[in-house]
């Protein structure tokens, strides 16, 4: 029989593999990761909403919680007076640093790091902490740490109340994988609750898209995807699968998808 040390020994162990494990995994996204476009609708809608809550970005420090190919960390470079990004890929970050020295921009600092080890002390004052669709905040404790983090609030972007697309749901069945919808702002408002916050004003936008691509890249995404819910992919199937439904050398299909958005006051 273990001993309680040895437990947290070998749990520690499998959650660094875990950690080491989707590192790679989104190194691998990053590579075709859309890279960044200034002043896109749908990002500016979404600043927008926060602005709408008295939010001001403007020569503010802020960092940005699994700040991926850098959406959001260079569009608020151009009026914040700091960026701190944080990311467990190191890929995504050189993508963003990349892009941040053609924009002429010199005021982001990246790091490469888990949310759960990133030591927020050594920034010195922060006043708004920003997360956008990051795994980072999938659990009360990485949640819980992102709303001390800012001094003023947390900018908070995450899953709504729908993500379906009948096309991967059917290779994932093949894979005896059932997705379920990811923690997001609706886990987010209960956690709040239980926390004692005030309700914030929060809003649920549609952002569905449709995916198109070439025979390899979807094989190679589907791929990422079942890796990603931890299943292990039948490259045969899969190829099978994404030839059935082809068409002329192309892969398309509708992703239905919802995000919600809330920024949460520090108290």
């Amino acid at each position: 029989m273990r001993s309680m040390i040895d437990c947290k020994v070998y749990e520690f162990r499998i959650c660094k593999k875990e950690q080491q494990m989707s590192k790679q995994l989104w190194d691998k996204k990053a590579q075709t990761f859309p890279r960044f476009k200034k002043d896109t609708q749908d990002t500016l809608e979404i600043l927008d909403f926060f602005r709408a809550q008295n939010v001001v970005f403007k020569d503010k420090n802020l960092l940005d919680i699994g700040a991926g190919n850098g959406r959001f960390a260079l569009q608020l470079a151009f009026e914040a007076r700091h960026i701190y990004a944080t990311d467990i890929s190191q890929t995504m970050l050189s993508h963003l640093q990349e892009d941040a020295r053609d924009l002429g921009l010199d005021n982001i600092t990246t790091f490469v790091s888990s949310w759960e080890e990133f030591d927020i002390k050594s920034l010195g004052e922060i006043e708004l902490a920003f997360a956008s669709m990051t795994p980072a905040l999938n659990n009360l404790a990485g949640f819980k740490k992102a709303l001390g983090a800012g001094k003023e609030g947390l900018c908070y972007i995450g899953w709504g109340r729908v993500r379906k697309s009948a096309f991967l749901d059917e290779i994932f069945a093949a894979h005896n994988i059932k997705v379920e919808l990811p923690v997001g702002l609706p886990q987010v408002l209960e956690w709040l609750k239980e926390l004692g916050y005030k309700e914030p004003i929060y809003c649920y936008k549609e952002a569905g898209y449709t995916y198109k691509s070439d025979i390899q890249k979807a094989i190679n995404d589907i791929k990422w995807h079942i890796c990603i819910h931890q299943g292990e992919p039948d490259e045969e199937k899969i190829k099978a699968y994404v030839d059935k439904k082809q068409v002329n050398g192309y892969v398309s299909y509708e992703q239905k998808r919802e995000v919600g958005i809330c920024f949460i006051p520090r108290v």
